[in-house]
């Protein structure tokens, strides 16, 4: 594997980078603007609830959430006290904390999914068509792969 970086893959990375930045913003702002939600607490809402049983241990979470991995125990107090999650201790390691999500979570989550569907395809899936949906998912999966 070669350490030197080709302008074609350059202008790639940056426009990855900035476009995904630029989404990222448009999508925070609607979420913001119809729900007065942070996206950081949907991205936790909906990992918990694509989670097996609705739950995850906070390490777990930890490595899968997309906005932020640091400040995960304060983003769980605020989810906590808003009533969308609660923490359950693990019945196999009495050590180990379980985020789970709380029907107030779930019905969250179906609230607000519509509009978010909606808002990527508006920001994000109406730039490509069905060729460049799947050059990008390629990609992706390789990169992904490769962890």
């Amino acid at each position: 594997m070669s350490d030197v970086l080709d302008e074609k893959t350059l202008a790639a990375w940056r426009g990855l980078l900035f476009a995904h930045a630029k989404v990222i913003r448009r999508l925070e702002a609607d979420m913001h603007e119809q729900h007065d939600l942070p996206i950081t607490w949907f991205d936790v809402l909906s990992r918990l609830n694509q989670s097996p049983d609705g739950r995850l241990r906070m390490h777990e979470l930890e490595e899968v959430l997309v906005f932020t991995r640091s400040g995960v125990t304060r983003l769980a107090d605020r989810l906590e006290a808003a009533g969308l999650v609660r923490r359950e201790r693990s019945p196999e390691d009495r050590r180990g904390v379980y985020l789970a999500l709380t029907a107030a979570g779930g019905a969250k989550i179906a609230e607000v999914w519509p509009d978010h569907v909606a808002s990527i395809q508006r920001h994000f899936g109406q730039y490509l068509d069905a060729r460049d949906a799947e050059s990008l998912r390629t990609a992706a999966g390789k990169i992904l792969k490769d962890d």
